[in-house]
C-alpha cells in the first residue's frame, strides 16, 4: 500500500484508457485481466471516458443495450454491474458498497477519490503546459499521451468525443513544442515535434509553417520548397484552399535562401585514384587530353575490348582532373554482384559521401531523403510511401541532381563509371536523366563510363539508352585502339625492369594488348618459359568462357581448332557433327550468337576459295591459344578429325588444309595430303613451306623405308633451291642408302604405286593415300617377238579394248620371214 493513502483506505484504482484499456491497482490482490463477462468491462469503459465519470442509468441502458427490453435491460445492468465491482475489487463482501464504482440513486459514477483516469492526467498536463509555455512542461505534456484512446473501440461512438477532444489537445501541445524549440534556436527537435502534429493532421498548416521555418534554418532550401508544396496540396485536398500569407511568405524566403557556401568537398579521391599507378602510361597522351578537353559532351564513353587498359586511362584522367581542382566521384559495377539497383552510382555516392564529416552526412540526409534508401553512409532507412515506382524513381532522380548541384556550385564535377556495361537499367536511365540535366542547367559535371559494347546486345534496354545518348550529341564515344609495337614494348619495358631485354615475342603474341603484353612480360620476368598463354590471359578467358554454354563451347572449340579465323559454314558443321548430341541447325546457330555475345569470338570476313564469306575469329590469338590449350588430346583429335571431313565436302582442292588437321588427327590419310601440300609448295618456289611438308611427311613415313627414302629425294631438291646444300647432300645420301639397303624390287614397287607419272602411264586413279591399282613387281625377263596373226573377213578380233571385226584378207596367207 502507498504510503500517502491513509490507513485503512482501499487501494488507488488506476483506469488506463491510452493505447488499450486496462485497469490495476496500486495494492490489495491482484486484479485479474480476464473479466466475468464484456459488458462489465464496456460498463467501466462508458463512465471512464463520460463527463464528470458519472452516467444516468437510462443512458448508460440506452448505450450498451438499445434494441433490448426495457426489464431485461435493467437485469443486464444489475448482472454487469455486480461483475464489474467483482472485477475492479474482488475481496468486496457479498452486499458491500464498492470503494470505486458507485451508485447515488439513479446515476452511475467512478469515485474521484479513489480512482485515477490517465486520459484526465495527460489533460490536465497538456492544459497547464500550454498556459505556461515552457519547453520541459509541454515535452512532458507530450509524453503523458501514451497512445490513443481506446483504439480497440475505435468506432464506438460513445467514446468520439473525448477521443477528439484530445487528440486536438496533443496536437495543440506537440505545434506549442515546435514554436518552444524554434525559439530557442533548435530546428531539429522542432522538425521532429512538427512531423507528429502531421502524421495525424495532413492539413496542419500551422506545422507545416514550422517545418518549412526549421528547414531554412537549417539551410535546407529544397526540403523547405517541397514542404510549401505538400502544404498546399494537403489544404486543397482538406478543405479547398490555399496556404496563407505567412506561409507564402516562409516559401519566398526558401526560393531566396541561397545553397550552403561552405561545404567541405574536400582533395580525397577514390582509392582506385589515390593508388599510384605501377608503370607510365604509354601510347595514350592523344586520348587522354581528349578526355580532358574543354567542351565535350556531359557523357564520354571509353570504349575498346577487354584489356586494352580503359580503366588505367579512366584513372589517369581522374587523376589529373583532381590536381586541377575537379571533385571526383568514381563507381563501377561488377559481374560477380549482378545488377544491383543504381550500382555504379551508389558506389561513387556513398564512396564520396563516406569521407564526409558526420554533421555533413546529417544534412545531406535531411536534404535528399530519398538517398537515404540508397547509400549506406546516410543510415539506409526502408523507402516507405505510399508513391508510385514511377514517382520514386523520378524523386531519386531528382535527388541525384539536387546533390550534384550543390557538388557543382563548389567546383566542377567528374563521376567516374568503371564497367558501366555490368550496371542495371536504372543506372542507365539515371545517367541520361543527368546528361540532359546537365545540358539543360549548363552544370559543370561530367561523366566518364568505361563499356564494352559487345556485352551490350542490340535488343538491351541499356544499349538503347547510349544509343539515345549518342543520337543526342548527349554522348561522345572514344574508341580505345591496341598499342602501337613502339608503345607496347616500352610498356613491357616498364614491367620488365632495366637489364632485362624484351622478347619480340611480347609484341607477336600481345599485338598492342596491354594487359596480355604485361603478363607475358611477367611471365619472362618470372621465369616461366612455357610457350602457352600466361596465367593471367587463361584467367580471363576462362571467366569468359564460363558464361557459355555447352552448344557455345562447340563453337569456340571449333574456331580454336580451326585457326584464328574460320569460314562459318564450316564452323556450324564441325559443331553440329563434332559432340554428341549432334545439334539441329538453329541449335548451332543460336550457340553462335552465344559465343559472339559473350565477347569470345567475333564475326569478321574471311577469304574461302578466292571469294570472301562470313567467318568467325577470335577477337586476340593469346585467346585463341588459351581456348585450344583448353583442349584435351582426345577432344583435339575429334575435332581436326571433323573439321578435315567438313573440308573435304566443302572444298577438297585445299590440300593445305587438309594435311594440317589430318595429321593433328593422326589419320593415315595425312600422308598423301602432306605429299600432295609439299609438291604444290615446291611447284609454287614456296620452298620454306615444302621443306616444312617435306619433314613432316619425312617423319610419318619412318615405317615405310621407300616412301620415305623419297620424300628426302624430293626435300634434298628443295634445300637445294634453298641454298642449304649439305643438308640436302645429306639427306640424298641418306636415301640412296635406304634405296640401296631395300634393293631395286621395293625401289620398283613403290615407284610403280607411289610415283604421279607411273600412275598416270598406267591409267590408274589415284588418291590421298596413292594409287588405286594395287603394286606389282616389275618384270626383268625379255619377251619374245610374235608376228601378229591375220584374221579372216567378217572375224571377231578380241582384244583389251573390245571387241572389233577384223578386215577382210588381201590375198593367200604369208609367212614373214626373220631377219
Amino acid at each position: 500500500m502507498s504510503a500517502d493513502i491513509p490507513a485503512g483506505a482501499p487501494p488507488v484504482l488506476r483506469v488506463h484508457l491510452l493505447g488499450g484499456f486496462r485497469v490495476d491497482r496500486d495494492g490489495g490482490p491482484p486484479l485479474s485481466e480476464r473479466w466475468p463477462r464484456p459488458s462489465a468491462r464496456t460498463l467501466v469503459k462508458l463512465l471512464a471516458v463520460s463527463p464528470g465519470h458519472s452516467l444516468h442509468r437510462e443512458q448508460a441502458l440506452e448505450i450498451c443495450w438499445p434494441d433490448a427490453d426495457p426489464q431485461a435491460a435493467l437485469g443486464s445492468l444489475r448482472v454487469a454491474l455486480h461483475a464489474a465491482r467483482r472485477a475492479i475489487e474482488p475481496e468486496l463482501a457479498p452486499r458491500a458498497a464498492s470503494s470505486y464504482l458507485t451508485g447515488e440513486g439513479a446515476l452511475l459514477r467512478l469515485d474521484p477519490r479513489t480512482v485515477r483516469i490517465d486520459a484526465d492526467e495527460a489533460e490536465a498536463l497538456a492544459e497547464a503546459a500550454l498556459a505556461d509555455g515552457g519547453r520541459a512542461g509541454l515535452a512532458a505534456a507530450v509524453e503523458a499521451f501514451t497512445g490513443d484512446l481506446l483504439p480497440e473501440d475505435r468506432y464506438a461512438p460513445w467514446a468520439e468525443a473525448r477521443r477528439e477532444r484530445l487528440s486536438a489537445l496533443r496536437e495543440r501541445t506537440l505545434v506549442a513544442l515546435a514554436a518552444a524549440h524554434l525559439a530557442a534556436d533548435c530546428p531539429e527537435e522542432a522538425v521532429a515535434a512538427a512531423e507528429q502534429v502531421l502524421l495525424a493532421a495532413p492539413a496542419e498548416e500551422e506545422a507545416h509553417r514550422l517545418l518549412i521555418e526549421a528547414y531554412v534554418r537549417q539551410g535546407l532550401r529544397r526540403r523547405a520548397v517541397a514542404q510549401y508544396h505538400l502544404c498546399r496540396e494537403a489544404l486543397d485536398a482538406e478543405f479547398g484552399v490555399r496556404p496563407g500569407p505567412e506561409t507564402e511568405r516562409l516559401h519566398r524566403a526558401a526560393l531566396a535562401t541561397p545553397p550552403p557556401a561552405s561545404r567541405s568537398v574536400g582533395p580525397a579521391l577514390p582509392a582506385v585514384v589515390r593508388r599510384p599507378p605501377g608503370t607510365p602510361l604509354r601510347g595514350r597522351d592523344e586520348l587522354l587530353a581528349r578526355l580532358l578537353a574543354a567542351g565535350s559532351p556531359p557523357v564520354l564513353l571509353l570504349t575498346g575490348e577487354a584489356g586494352l587498359g580503359k580503366t588505367r586511362l579512366a584513372g589517369e584522367a581522374a587523376r589529373r582532373a583532381a590536381a586541377e581542382g575537379t571533385a571526383v566521384l568514381w563507381g563501377a559495377g561488377h559481374d560477380a554482384e549482378g545488377h544491383t539497383p543504381y550500382g555504379p552510382f551508389a558506389e561513387a555516392l556513398d564512396g564520396w559521401l563516406a569521407g564526409r564529416p558526420t554533421a555533413e552526412r546529417a544534412r545531406t540526409g535531411s536534404e535528399y531523403p530519398e538517398l537515404a534508401a540508397l547509400l549506406p553512409s546516410l543510415g539506409r532507412v526502408p523507402a516507405g510511401s505510399g508513391r508510385s515506382p514511377e514517382e520514386e524513381r523520378d524523386r531519386l532522380f531528382r535527388a541525384t541532381a539536387g546533390l550534384l548541384g550543390e557538388l557543382e556550385a563548389e567546383r566542377p564535377v567528374m563521376v567516374v563509371l568503371d564497367d558501366l556495361h555490368a550496371g542495371d537499367a536504372g543506372s542507365f536511365q539515371l545517367l541520361g536523366h543527368l546528361a540532359r540535366r546537365a545540358r539543360e542547367s549548363g552544370r559543370a559535371w561530367r561523366f566518364l563510363a568505361t563499356v564494352r559494347p559487345e556485352e551490350l546486345p542490340a535488343a538491351d534496354p541499356r544499349r538503347q539508352v547510349l544509343d539515345l545518348l549518342l543520337r543526342q550529341s548527349l554522348a561522345g564515344a572514344v574508341e580505345l585502339p591496341r598499342l602501337s609495337r613502339e608503345a607496347c614494348l616500352a610498356l613491357t619495358a616498364d614491367a620488365l625492369g632495366t637489364g632485362t631485354p624484351v622478347p619480340e615475342r611480347v609484341w607477336e603474341l600481345s599485338l598492342g594488348n596491354p594487359l596480355f603484353a604485361l603478363e607475358l612480360a611477367r611471365a619472362v620476368r618470372d621465369g616461366d618459359g612455357r610457350a602457352g598463354a600466361p596465367e593471367g590471359v587463361r584467367q580471363l578467358v576462362a571467366e569468359r568462357l564460363a558464361r557459355l554454354g555447352p552448344a557455345a563451347r562447340r563453337v569456340v572449340d571449333a574456331v580454336a581448332v580451326a585457326g584464328q579465323d574460320a569460314a562459318l559454314t564450316e564452323v556450324l558443321d564441325v559443331a553440329r557433327r563434332g559432340g554428341h548430341p549432334r545439334l539441329s541447325a538453329a541449335e548451332a546457330t543460336e550457340a553462335v550468337e552465344a559465343a559472339v555475345a559473350a565477347s569470345v569470338v567475333e564475326e569478321r570476313q574471311v577469304v574461302s576459295e578466292g571469294r570472301p564469306v562470313a567467318g568467325l575469329a577470335f577477337r586476340h590469338p593469346l585467346v585463341r591459344l588459351t581456348c585450344y590449350e583448353g583442349l584435351s588430346a582426345a577432344r583435339r583429335r575429334l575435332l581436326h578429325s571433323a573439321y578435315a571431313e567438313a573440308v573435304l565436302r566443302r572444298r577438297p582442292e585445299a590440300v593445305d588444309t587438309l594435311a594440317a588437321h589430318l595429321t593433328r588427327a593422326d589419320d593415315p590419310r595425312a600422308t598423301g595430303y602432306l605429299r600432295q601440300a609439299a609438291e604444290r609448295a615446291a611447284a609454287l618456289y614456296a620452298n620454306d613451306t615444302a621443306d616444312r611438308y617435306y619433314a613432316e611427311l619425312t617423319d610419318r613415313l619412318d615405317a615405310l623405308a621407300a616412301d620415305s627414302a623419297r620424300a628426302r629425294i624430293d626435300r634434298s631438291a628443295v634445300l637445294r633451291r634453298l641454298g642449304r646444300f649439305e643438308e640436302a647432300a645429306r639427306l640424298l645420301g641418306e636415301a640412296l642408302e635406304e634405296l640401296g639397303r631395300h634393293g631395286t624390287r621395293t625401289a620398283g614397287s613403290w615407284r610403280r604405286h607411289g610415283s604421279r607419272s607411273s600412275c598416270r602411264r598406267r591409267g590408274a586413279r589415284r588418291t590421298a593415300s596413292g594409287c588405286s591399282t594395287p603394286a606389282r613387281p616389275v618384270r626383268t625377263r625379255r619377251r619374245r617377238w610374235r608376228a601378229p596373226t591375220i584374221w579372216p573377213a567378217g572375224c571377231c578380233v578380241s582384244s583389251r579394248a573390245g571387241t572389233r571385226r577384223a578386215s577382210p584378207p588381201r590375198g593367200p596367207r604369208r609367212t614373214r620371214r626373220r631377219r
